[in-house]
């Protein structure tokens, strides 16, 4: 089986900058230390699912303490200079030399089963773009095959619009789409309560979440 690359898309964690709708519920260090739990359960989600490579992809210093000590042994890129679209098109079209296909998740859905991503793999096999719906109205994985479409002009990223308008945008020049469940981001005070509960009756979803959920 030919591996496909996964970009995950993080940041340094650092107080005032990460995860900053949560800072009135956990503070800016609060937000920040849960910040380094969901990207610790990501990549550990990302490296045990059968046929990925994950690379991290870093809005910001591929050299922060965080990140390198994160997985030594994983490939670090810093995301371009670019608007979402832009840099999530430059990590597909990066995998997609590489192997010919490709997925980028971002690091807001420490709970994400890893039968997901297992899904998204194989719905390259027979469609050209993969979206996974997040509850926000965005996605919390985008995966191309062969070639990256253009798809992410004009989308309006970070609004409720953001996955309506990359179907219409697909539907306009013929991409064919495979759409995966849906799933949560964390995003808010109101996703932090979600996540508390579904840790609490699960803990394996998301163990370092989980942990570090119960030292708050």
């Amino acid at each position: 089986m030919t591996t496909t690359p996964i970009a995950v898309f993080l940041r340094p964690p650092h107080p005032g900058t990460t995860k900053t709708r949560l800072t009135p519920s956990l503070g800016s260090v609060g937000a920040a230390t849960l910040y380094q739990a969901f990207v610790q359960d990501v990549v550990a989600r990302c490296r045990g699912a059968r046929g990925l490579e994950p690379e991290l992809w870093v809005a910001g210093d591929v050299h922060d303490p965080f990140i390198r000590g994160l997985c030594p042994e994983l490939r670090r890129v810093r995301q371009p200079d670019l608007d979402l679209g832009g840099r999530m098109a430059t990590a597909l079209e990066a995998a997609v030399r590489a192997r010919g296909r490709g997925l980028v998740i971002g690091t807001d859905v420490p709970t994400l089963p890893a039968a997901y991503l297992i899904a998204a793999r194989d719905a390259l096999d027979s469609a050209d773009l993969v979206l996974g719906p997040s509850a926000d109205g965005g996605y919390y994985l985008v995966g191309v095959r062969d070639n990256v479409p253009d798809v992410f002009r004009g989308v309006r990223y970070s609004t409720r619009h953001c996955l309506a308008d990359t179907l219409e945008r697909a539907r306009a020049i013929g991409v064919t789409v495979a759409l995966l469940p849906p799933w949560y981001d964390v995003d808010t005070p109101q996703d932090l309560r979600l996540l508390r509960l579904h840790v609490a009756l699960d803990p394996t979803r998301a163990r370092v979440t989980a942990a570090r959920l119960g030292e708050m």
